[in-house]
């Protein structure tokens, strides 16, 4: 079963927030079935990926819904 997780990342620059989000899926093996990013309303990046595995997901959401 396949789930989405959305999380909002305030005050990150773009391509900051695409590094370290990609170091955290290759240092995760990782592969998402979907990856979206982005920019919203006073600086806020909306990132959405998709994943193959409830696990990872519910691990990535707790690294960065912070």
């Amino acid at each position: 079963m396949m789930r989405e997780v959305e999380v909002r990342l305030k005050g990150w620059k773009l391509a900051d927030a695409m590094a370290e989000l990609r170091v955290w899926l290759d240092r995760n093996d990782c592969v998402p079935v979907n990856f979206d990013i982005s920019k919203e309303r006073r600086g806020v990046l909306l990132v959405r990926v998709v994943f193959r595995e409830d696990h990872m997901a519910n691990t990535f959401q707790q690294e960065f819904a912070r």
